[in-house]
């Protein structure tokens, strides 16, 4: 039966978790990203139709289903993904180990 204390694996994840978010860290505080440096250039103007508004928040209203199916599937991947992550080993599996 293993002790409370952390094992090699776990205390290895942790220092090169540590070490991978100072080197992101210190990339981003040497280097500017310029995110947003082109947006400005070159814009192109078009002329906004009066009917857009309506029409689409007509497409939003009529295919609302389309929304909600979506949204089921996000909320059941996401509970999947909690149960993977807070499911319990049996023991059969931890006398394996």
């Amino acid at each position: 039966m293993k002790g409370m204390g952390a094992d090699k694996i776990e205390i290895t994840g942790a220092i090169l978790a540590v070490a991978a978010i100072l080197v992101a860290f210190i990339f981003m505080s040497q280097n500017s990203i310029p995110a947003f440096t082109y947006a400005n250039e070159n814009w192109i103007k078009i002329e906004v139709s009066k009917s857009l508004g309506p029409g689409t928040a007509n497409f939003i209203w009529n295919y609302r289903f389309l929304d909600l199916i979506a949204q089921a599937f996000v909320l059941f991947g996401a509970a999947a993904g909690c149960l993977a992550i807070l499911k319990e080993e049996r023991k059969e599996e931890k006398a394996n180990d």
